[in-house]
């Protein structure tokens, strides 16, 4: 589900970049595909190649994931009951030895294993998940040092990202806007105050913080991708129920229909539906 872009980058920063004064871990790692290019950067970086990392997931089956796997003309992946961890180690084989297996529940989650240099997040599926990562992980990062990538930052459904990122706008700078996909990485500049985070759900938060988070992430990515952080705005206020206010942000969108994934189609089909129930 990530780009070559994507693996691009992951393979350079851990090759290039990784220091191994913190972890790496990576949140949400599916089948791999993000843990095999990091893998891959380790083993060529002298000074922590001898580092691990520590890739999370419940690793549950769900019914998306079959009709995404189908609609990429994949083979049946290794399934035991419901869980797809057999096709992770699968994959992941060639570097078992690099990669420490987490199989958790990130809403309960906890990281006792020191600094983390290297977050990357791909399970900020809700408000709460966001919440409970942010608690959970984000105060071991290093100041300074320490990078977090978002993959989720343009995507149409997760719009809690911005209003975390926004909030936390004093202590991360953009250090990569991946092109061709929905990752943002940013460096950790200074500590935070947790009770910055605050309750991220969208019936929590007033509109007007609701824009200047968006106001501020659309300042952030390149003209390509703001289409996506347009229609996670939009669903922002989906997520609110005010279909109303998610059409007027569809409807004066400025940087065309053209979106990474079809997230203003998904959105705007949302946005049809919803208008149409009674």
């Amino acid at each position: 589900m990530i780009v070559e872009q994507e693996c691009d980058w992951f393979r350079t920063y851990a090759a290039d970049i990784y220091s191994g004064a913190g972890a790496i871990v990576d949140l949400g790692c599916f089948v791999g595909s993000t843990t095999i290019s990091l893998a891959q950067g380790l083993r060529s970086n002298r000074a922590a190649k001898t580092s691990k990392i520590h890739a999370y997931d419940n690793f549950l089956w769900e019914d998306w994931m079959q009709r995404w796997w189908e609609a990429q003309g994949l083979a049946p992946p290794e399934l035991e009951d419901d869980s797809f961890l057999s096709e992770f180690l699968k994959r992941t084989s060639p570097w078992k030895d690099q990669i420490i297996v987490h199989r958790e529940d990130l809403a309960v989650s906890r990281w006792d294993d020191g600094p983390i240099e290297f977050l990357l997040v791909d399970a900020m599926k809700s408000s709460e998940l966001a919440q409970s990562i942010t608690r959970n992980f984000f105060r071991f990062l290093i100041p300074g040092k320490s990078h977090v990538a978002h993959q989720d930052f343009a995507h149409w459904l997760t719009s809690w990202i911005h209003l975390l990122q926004f909030r936390l706008r004093d202590s991360f700078a953009v250090a990569a806007d991946i092109p061709m996909s929905g990752t943002v990485v940013f460096r950790y500049r200074k500590q935070f105050s947790p009770e910055l985070v605050g309750d991220l759900s969208m019936t929590s938060v007033a509109a007007e913080e609701i824009e200047s988070a968006f106001d501020y992430s659309l300042g952030l990515v390149s003209d390509s991708k703001k289409p996506n952080v347009v229609a996670a705005k939009a669903m922002a206020y989906l997520h609110r129920g005010d279909v109303n206010r998610a059409r007027e942000v569809v409807g004066t969108n400025r940087w065309g229909a053209t979106s990474f994934g079809q997230d203003l189609e998904i959105v705007e089909r949302l946005i049809r539906e919803r208008s149409s129930s009674p």
